[in-house]
């Protein structure tokens, strides 16, 4: 495996869809790189610039190659998720691009899942909000359960929030009185 090869494949993986690429570019290309870091290690004064340049070259393309590759594997899981078909960019992914692709999809849809589960409650909280009352209890109130299911017993000068329509009944009996927040 050359540097001219190296290119071509780093210039098909910049292009449109992922293409396909020997399912073993990763790995030779480490072995290369692990074979010229040997050679270099024994090589004369003359020929350690020129492994060293045909290190950092293939690096740098290994790097790119890598940065593409996995741009493209990232939308293709985020497609996934959306319902696209990504059937195409599968075939054209090496074993361990596809298990990465898997992860990610796995992952993308426990974050979607989180996050509409967390907006529903939100909202839900933000509806129970509107349904309580901050109130001052001005004199005490015997022992009773709230239309929430709690069990409330109130002493005057307790500050708490109560749902509405038990907050409201107190305050129409007069022991209670709505506490209102300026914002």
């Amino acid at each position: 495996m050359d540097i001219d090869e190296l290119l071509l494949i780093l210039e098909k993986c910049k292009a449109g869809k992922l293409q396909k690429i020997d399912g073993n570019l990763y790995v030779n290309l480490k072995n290369r790189i692990n074979k010229l870091e040997e050679e270099r290690r024994i090589a004369s004064e003359k020929d350690i610039l020129r492994i060293e340049d045909e290190i950092r070259t293939l690096k740098r393309i290994q790097r790119k190659i890598f940065e593409a590759r996995t741009g493209k594997i990232v939308r293709a899981a985020w497609a996934e998720v959306c319902g696209a078909s990504v059937s195409e960019d599968l075939e054209n992914m090496t074993e361990k691009e596809k298990e990465l692709f898997k992860k990610l999809v796995d992952v993308i849809k426990e974050f979607k899942e989180w996050v509409s589960k967390n907006t529903v409650k939100d909202v839900k909280e933000d509806k129970d909000k509107r349904n309580y009352m901050l109130i001052r209890i001005v004199s005490d109130v015997t022992e009773f359960q709230g239309i929430d299911g709690k069990t409330y017993k109130l002493r005057r000068g307790d500050i708490l929030t109560l749902p509405t329509l038990n907050a409201k009944a107190l305050i129409k009996g007069g022991v209670a009185e709505e506490i209102k927040m300026e914002g």
